[in-house]
């Protein structure tokens, strides 16, 4: 896939998400197959404000595109062009997220609900950068809001090079389901790119949405949790009989690799408490998993914790084989039986 300039790999992306996707969980989702990550929500004005300590951006996680938010086009612009002199090789606009923090000063969705200021924005930011331009929208304010596509047109009239569209509202925040009919309606009312985000949990649910939108990439969310062997896209080529499903042995090397990472990012500190919330997705609806997720809070040295996942991995291995506990809808099947652990 292109993007401006950029040649990409492939076209499955990592979301941003807020909290989530730092250096450690962009890096294991490249090495995973993921073809583009995007850097947590960064506020333009907090990065005019401290600069570098805002941003960091790892010399080794190339593709890597900055998702910017804010309000002000000026603002905007100016943190656009600093991003990019940080190593940014795109720059994405954030005008979907629903937060009240984010939206109450005017920013994230509710830029759709102006679509003049949403010009402006566009207009200045494309022309303070040379890198490739994105725009990341949802459906619009509320059932009565729905102007995505709009804001689509505005975006590619303004020189922005795709647009990735999360197709529900506001007023949904992440509840209902998302509308794929309507990333349909957008690729089929611009020219430019067209990236579908949500509820891709599975390969397969990517395939479909490919399939069913003619979008032109898929971005994948809490669909990655735990999971970024989501990004072999060689799995949604095949049946549920040929799929890739990773080993116990592979699943906790790669737990120890995302830790080491954390490790080396947040200092021997921080990194086990920074990590535990990983370590949940990475076994969530394996057998005993309530019990094991109970304990992880406790765990704030790093030898408690890796110690304490070698232990419920040994465990499961003496339960049951990884395939074993796999739906045919790629969720867990374990229903009852948590005791043991």
């Amino acid at each position: 896939m292109k993007l401006g300039h950029l040649s990409l790999s492939g076209n499955l992306f990592l979301a941003p998400m807020s909290g989530i996707t730092d250096y450690p969980f962009r890096q294991i989702a490249m090495e995973h197959g993921c073809s583009l990550v995007f850097t947590e929500m960064v506020s333009a004005e907090g990065l005019l404000r401290k600069g570098k300590p805002f941003l960091k951006i790892g010399v080794d996680e190339h593709p890597v595109s900055v998702q910017l938010f804010g309000s002000n086009p000026e603002i905007m612009a100016e943190a656009a062009q600093m991003a990019e002199s940080m190593g940014a090789d795109a720059i994405d606009i954030n005008m979907g997220c629903p937060a009240k923090q984010v939206v109450g000063p005017g920013a994230g969705v509710d830029l759709m609900r102006f679509p003049e200021k949403v010009r402006e924005i566009l207009t200045k930011v494309r022309r303070a950068v040379r890198s490739p331009l994105t725009v990341k929208t949802r459906s619009g304010w509320d059932e009565e809001h729905i102007n995505a596509l709009e804001i689509s047109k505005i975006a590619e009239g303004c020189g922005v090079d795709a647009l990735s569209i999360h197709p529900r509202t506001r007023a949904q925040g992440f509840g209902g389901q998302a509308d794929w009919s309507l990333i349909g309606k957008v690729k089929n009312s611009i020219r430019i790119p067209v990236v579908g985000n949500g509820d891709i949990t599975t390969p397969f649910l990517a395939k479909k949405m490919f399939e069913e939108t003619g979008c032109d990439g898929v971005m994948i969310g809490r669909g990655a949790l735990g999971n970024p062997w989501i990004f072999n896209f060689k799995n949604s080529q095949r049946g549920w009989e040929g799929l890739i499903v990773p080993s116990l042995d592979e699943r906790q090397r790669v737990i120890r690799r995302h830790f080491a990472l954390a490790r080396a990012y947040y200092g021997e500190r921080w990194a086990p408490r920074k990590f535990q919330r990983h370590v949940y997705w990475y076994t969530k609806g394996f057998p005993g998993c309530a019990s094991f997720h109970s304990r992880l809070s406790g765990l704030k040295e790093e030898h408690a914790l890796l110690e304490a996942v070698r232990f419920y991995f040994d465990f499961v291995q003496r339960r049951t084989s990884c395939r074993s506990f796999q739906s045919t809808e790629g969720r867990s099947a374990t229903g009852p039986g948590e005791e043991g652990f």
